[in-house]
């Protein structure tokens, strides 16, 4: 009997999460990042490259970059 009302309790306690939470959740794994953006230094076009485990923006007129920490 003891079991029958703590699998009961156990089952009336779970509440699934909030579509808002999951909402959420959901627009933080959708990140739009750009191609191309400008560049700070000389006003050119910087464009997205990776390396193996980072990306980052670099001017190929100046040589400047931007790298994501």
């Amino acid at each position: 009997m003891s079991k029958k009302l703590l699998l009961k309790t156990e089952a009336s306690s779970y509440s699934p999460p909030l579509q808002s939470e999951t909402a959420d959740i959901n627009d933080n794994k959708n990140i739009e990042i750009e191609n191309e953006i400008e560049c700070p230094r000389c006003h050119d076009i910087m464009t997205l490259s990776s390396e193996f485990d980072r990306l980052c923006y670099f001017c190929d007129e100046c040589s400047f970059s931007l790298e994501n920490q």
